[in-house]
């Protein structure tokens, strides 16, 4: 939907909403799903996870020891042979725009939206979907929506009269790194839930104690300024132009250490990568 306000002045709202289908399932057709035995993970008590810890992480699996060294027979199906898998996005859009007298321009906006996700029908009828190597998702993840991520950006130019010089800037706010806490269960822990060791000798089990999609980290604030001067000569153009990045010298995070509890030196949620620090770069366009 779209509409003027006032003269120069109008509002577009969107909604949106994404389906995705076909999607392709690995069965490995020598190991059947009454050959997985699940188990349970106890989340350590810590304060800096979701509830304080302690939950319990219900539905992991670890095929049988008799099925372990059997040779792979992988067939490749849609998913629908075994069961209903979705994709879901529902997103929703709102963005004004302001272009006002002597040439002030003024954009902006926000989105928003979540994915949710379901293949336990799948989970349930292929348990090694949900193994990867020695990280197992447990089944009560089959089913996920994630929070609302809302992105703010804004946008703003000016031609100051005259002496014909552009000053414009961007702003915006976006979501933090996605955060999760891969934890590893040893053995000796997961053996009185399984009922046996973990089979093929595995010392451990690496399981994710935060549910997908639903922790972030800190948002990323962002200012960006140019200011540019317009030279003219005849028919020919130039506009020299300085770029600030990050004027704010913003230091936010972009991706954490998920390893949980990690280590002495890479602790979990320990920054892997910040955002570039405030920077300015020159530049010249030159039209003809």
């Amino acid at each position: 939907m779209q509409r003027q306000l006032v003269q120069g002045v109008s509002i577009d709202v969107s909604y949106f909403r994404r389906v995705f289908g076909n999607f392709l399932v690995t069965d490995n057709v020598a190991v059947p799903s009454s050959a997985f035995d699940q188990f349970n993970v106890t989340a350590p008590a810590d304060a800096a996870l979701p509830g304080g810890g302690g939950n319990v992480l219900t539905g992991l699996s670890n095929v049988n020891p008799a099925f372990f060294s059997v040779a792979t027979s992988n067939i490749v199906q849609f998913a629908d042979t075994y069961g209903s898998q979705y994709e879901h996005w529902n997103g929703l859009d709102i963005n004004g725009q302001a272009r006002l007298s002597r040439g002030l321009l003024i954009q902006g906006g926000l989105s928003t939206g979540r994915t949710s996700t379901d293949n336990c029908a799948i989970a349930a009828k292929v348990p090694e979907t949900l193994i990867a190597g020695s990280t197992v998702t447990p089944l009560q993840y089959c089913h996920v929506d994630t929070n609302f991520l809302t992105q703010i950006k804004a946008l703003a130019a000016y031609t100051i009269p005259r002496i014909e010089v552009l000053v414009s800037g961007t702003l915006q706010s976006i979501p933090g790194p996605q955060i999760a806490a891969n934890f590893n269960a040893s053995n000796a822990s997961v053996q009185s839930s399984l009922g046996r060791p973990l089979s093929g000798g595995a010392v451990n089990v690496t399981a994710n104690l935060i549910a997908p999609g639903t922790l972030f980290g800190d948002r990323l604030n962002q200012l960006d300024l140019r200011f540019g001067k317009i030279l003219k000569a005849g028919r020919q153009r130039a506009n020299v132009h300085l770029d600030l990045y990050n004027v704010l010298n913003s230091s936010a995070v972009q991706q954490l250490s998920n390893a949980y509890p990690g280590s002495a030196t890479i602790p979990w949620m320990a920054p892997q990568v910040l955002v570039v620090g405030r920077f300015a770069k020159l530049g010249v366009q030159y039209d003809f």
